[in-house]
């Protein structure tokens, strides 16, 4: 692996956690990003921050012919800070242009942060929704605002701030990360919450225009909804809703809800008359470690995508001494197959995997750290596996056809990863003899795909940091590796 002296590269300055940015800190940051530039775990076709923090995945939206990537950012340090969007766009979801800060919490109202939301395009204007976080000696009190984005790229808060002050009644002060959508003429907004009985609600609004917004109650979930909801969102795809609802403290399965915090999809419809949730299926997102705070939103010429943070709660790793943490997952396309959704890279950064090379053995020495393999596995015996890395220092990945299932296994890693989470993840397979397998390394960052997405796992891990490394089967596989080759513009 890389090592890195930090003998005299930069004195590190300490800030206090609900400290927003101002002129006085660009000279620092400036140092940290240089800083930062040197990590050895940096990634090549994912988003991660200059500085600090990243989690989730803010405002997504296809606006004025590119895509506009909001995200959850602690400038300062690899810690849950005060929250700042940070802003970037494309208009191939392969080059990306750094726009700095959106959102800065600088007004008494936000305080303590400008949390998640979403945006919706209205008459021209980019409607950017956030939590503003408030918090005093005797709890929280929910606040819920807007800032508007015209074409030129200019952002302005609303004189109406806070849009929502307040919790309805019944309610704790953990109200966040509205969702806004718009149906049959009016909008709606979404917002996850704790009930005064520590249960996970989802609450429901609406609006004409997108500043006054009226109470209408619950929405009910067929489900366990843990004891919070967060970053609720709703998404059309092939004609059904799908909700996708972030959970805490769901309780842990074999195969499921075994990270910190969860993140659960329904497939069916949405009744806002009624306020209910009609299932047809439900089921985790993601089986990896690191995966939580989707995002919904509509891509160009209206497709259905998703991104994610890739992160869950509170984790210590490797890249924290780098002075940076976290990043967001691919952007994904969603399909349904048999009311199961799927989400799968879109097709933009698949073709950015330019070098491509067939194999046919038992074992791969790979010519980079950033590669798309693609093989397929079958039944031919009760147990396989594949293990990337070195003898010493790999992780693995397991399919146990007998047990039906898929499991992702860290516990061999050189460098360990948030040991206290367990080291191993588990998937319920497909009940099938033969996957399709997708994995993608960039570096430290991993996504594995079954069937383009029917299952998948996202991950970090921090051994894959030379120029090349072996992935050995327990079979003599049949497949394809593909390297990335896109420059950074």
């Amino acid at each position: 692996m890389n090592k890195r002296s930090y003998k005299n590269e930069i004195e590190f300055q300490t800030f206090e956690p609900y400290t927003y940015l101002q002129d006085k800190h660009i000279s620092y940051l400036k140092q940290l990003e240089n800083f930062v530039q040197k990590s050895p775990f940096l990634p090549h076709y994912h988003l991660y921050p200059k500085t600090g923090l990243m989690n989730d995945p803010n405002g997504i939206a296809y606006f004025n012919k590119q895509y506009q990537f909001f995200y959850q950012w602690f400038p300062f340090e690899p810690n849950h800070g005060m929250k700042h969007w940070g802003h970037c766009k494309s208009s191939n979801l392969v080059h990306w242009e750094d726009k700095g800060i959106a959102l800065i919490p600088d007004q008494e109202y936000e305080k303590n942060g400008c949390y998640s939301g979403n945006s919706i395009e209205k008459d021209d204007l980019l409607y950017l929704f956030y939590t503003a976080n408030y918090k005093t000696p005797q709890g929280k009190i929910p606040k819920q605002a807007v800032s508007i984005m015209d074409k030129a790229g200019v952002i302005q808060k609303s004189k109406n701030n806070p849009i929502i002050d307040g919790a309805p009644e019944g309610m704790s002060g953990e109200i966040r990360d509205p969702f806004v959508f718009e149906r049959d003429g009016s909008y709606y907004m979404l917002l996850g919450a704790k009930d005064e009985h520590e249960v996970g609600q989802l609450l429901l609004y609406t609006s004409q225009d997108l500043i006054d917004w009226v109470y209408q109650g619950i929405i009910y979930l067929p489900i366990d909804k843990g004891y919070m909801l967060e970053c609720p969102s709703l998404i059309q795809v092939e004609g059904k809703d799908v909700l996708i609802i972030s959970s805490m403290g769901l309780e842990k399965e074999e195969t499921r809800y075994q990270n910190q915090f969860s993140t659960v999809y329904l497939v069916g419809k949405l009744d806002l008359v009624n306020k209910v949730f009609y299932e047809e299926y439900s089921d985790e997102v993601d089986s990896g470690f690191d995966f939580y705070a989707t995002q919904s939103f509509y891509g160009k010429n209206n497709v259905p995508m998703m991104v994610a943070w890739f992160g869950c709660g509170e984790q210590e790793l490797p890249s924290d001494k780098d002075m940076w943490k976290h990043g967001l997952t691919m952007p994904y396309e969603l399909k349904l197959k048999q009311n199961r959704l799927t989400h799968f890279v879109v097709p933009e950064l698949l073709e950015q995997f330019k070098k491509k090379q067939l194999f046919h053995n038992a074992k791969i020495t790979t010519e980079s750290n950033t590669y798309h393999l693609t093989f397929e596995v079958s039944d031919h015996q009760d147990e396989m596996s594949i293990q990337f890395g070195y003898s010493k220092d790999y992780w693995k990945l397991q399919f146990d056809f007998k047990q039906d299932q898929i499991s992702v296994d860290r516990s061999n890693l050189d460098i360990p990863v948030d040991v206290q989470n367990g080291e191993i993840r588990k998937a319920t397979g497909l009940n099938k003899n033969r996957y399709q397998v997708d994995v993608f390394v960039d570096n430290s960052f991993v996504e594995i795909f079954i069937n383009e997405g029917e299952k998948s796992f996202a991950f970090r891990t921090f051994n894959m940091t030379t120029q090349h490394h072996d992935v050995i089967f327990d079979w003599e596989a049949i497949g394809e590796i593909g390297y990335y080759q896109a420059v950074k513009s």
